[in-house]
């Protein structure tokens, strides 16, 4: 199969990329964030820069609700490799106008039971046990 890749790292497809966007948004949902529906006055796009690398990216991800708050899936390229974050806003207010905050970013080729340690760290169901 012939995946468009990031454009930025050897062996990692957009696709890829996506899925792994998707399987934290389970795990989301698996721990109960619901998505809500909210009209947004901009695009949801992700601007990474690297050195000389710029990248624009539109991800229309749902914002989901979870007891402290509001979060949205987003992601962060280091020059390693692609990372996943989270965005928070503890308002509505606050994600209409766009002034959300970056949880810790995570690797997006983590296993999936780290992916879910992140998630629950990054909703603040469980404390950080990184080093």
């Amino acid at each position: 199969m012939n995946e468009q890749k990031t454009d930025f790292y050897e062996g990692v497809s957009r696709a890829e990329f996506e899925r792994r966007k998707d399987l934290v948004a389970q795990i989301m949902c698996e721990l109960g964030c619901e998505p809500v529906k909210i009209e947004l006055n901009y695009i949801q796009k992700t601007t990474s820069i690297t050195g000389e690398y710029h990248r624009s990216w539109i991800s229309d991800r749902p914002l989901y609700k979870f007891t402290n708050g509001y979060y949205r899936i987003d992601e962060v390229l280091f020059p390693e490799k692609p990372f996943i974050v989270l965005e928070y806003a503890d308002t509505v207010d606050k994600v209409i106008k766009n002034i959300m905050e970056d949880c810790d970013p995570f690797p997006y080729d983590l296993s999936d039971a780290d992916i879910t340690k992140e998630v629950k760290y990054s909703l603040g169901i469980e404390p950080c046990l990184r080093n």
